[in-house]
């Protein structure tokens, strides 16, 4: 005969088994009759297993945006040039090289980011966008001059704080720098931290690197961007056209920044000098990363 206890777990049991069945049973229905857009969105972050955010940039937010919602975008791209050739050496130099870079990247990203928005890094380069409407063209012309200048003061300082003889730290000086401006329609969403472009103006940018201009370092600016910037007038311009697979003919201005402008915005403030000691610290850190980085790919020794 049973006694009380087991009866009475037993009843609460089914009860609990009831009500599981009757909320599992809300859930789907509720489910079934949500608007679709709101499924849409719901499936495509679980597809991107929950990698996927809404934009939040300049106050806009609050929805996924699709092709309708697309935006009047100016594009800027700056990139270091004689990257790959600065990047060889020893283990140490490019631990080295690595440091620099990041320095010269970070200076024009603080430059920049004054003004219009980053998207993301690519390497030696650095992707900024912003609302064309929200910007004049004196203000995009300053901003791309901030981030030469920025660029040249940072090459500068990082060369004359330098007491390293490795391969990376002799070639600062060969490091410059080009740019490219474009504008066109796109969508943005965010992805992993970064705010990223659907559109066909966007490939285009990114087509342009790869050119025919000779100049050291030059802006190139496509005629579909022209009448957002208003770089200085004393610049040597002329006019390039590129031919861009699937796009046909792009037609753009290069602007050339001569050794005379480079020079004047490599200035440094002679409030603040070079430092030598935070160079060097940041280079030793480099060291030690790339030591611990060597000790723990060493293989272990086995014995026979």
């Amino acid at each position: 005969m049973m006694n009380g206890p087991p009866v009475l777990m037993i009843v609460v049991l089914v009860v609990a088994a009831i009500g599981l069945v009757g909320i599992s049973a809300a859930v789907f229905f509720l489910l079934r009759s949500a608007p679709a857009s709101v499924r849409s969105v719901t499936e495509l972050a679980r597809d991107r297993r929950g990698l996927l955010t809404l934009p939040e940039t300049n106050g806009v937010s609050g929805e996924l945006l699709e092709e309708k919602h697309t935006y009047d975008t100016i594009f800027i791209l700056p990139d270091i040039s004689n990257y790959t050739s600065f990047m060889t050496g020893s283990r140490f130099s490019t631990g080295h090289a690595q440091h620099i870079i990041f320095c010269l990247i970070n200076a024009m990203v603080e430059a920049a980011t004054r003004t219009v928005e980053l998207s993301k890094l690519e390497g030696d380069a650095a992707l900024f966008y912003a609302d064309a409407r929200w910007h004049s063209p004196e203000t995009i012309g300053k901003t791309m001059m901030d981030i030469f200048a920025a660029f040249f003061r940072e090459r500068e300082r990082l060369a004359a704080s330098n007491i390293c003889n490795c391969h990376a730290c002799r070639s600062i000086d060969l490091l410059d720098l080009k740019a490219f401006v474009h504008r066109g329609q796109t969508t943005r969403f965010t992805f992993r931290g970064s705010v990223d472009h659907f559109g066909t103006d966007v490939i285009v940018i990114h087509r342009i690197m790869k050119n025919g201009v000779t100049s050291r370092r030059y802006v190139i600016v496509t005629n579909a961007a022209a009448d957002c910037i208003d770089l200085p007038g004393d610049l040597k311009t002329h006019p390039v056209q590129e031919l861009v697979e699937h796009f046909g003919q792009i037609h753009a201005t290069v602007y050339e920044i001569d050794d005379e402008r480079m020079a004047e915005m490599s200035r440094l403030s002679p409030e603040k000098p070079p430092s030598v000691l935070k160079s060097s610290m940041g280079k030793l850190a480099e060291n030690l990363r790339t030591l611990r980085g060597a000790f723990k790919r060493k293989p272990k020794s086995t014995g026979s």
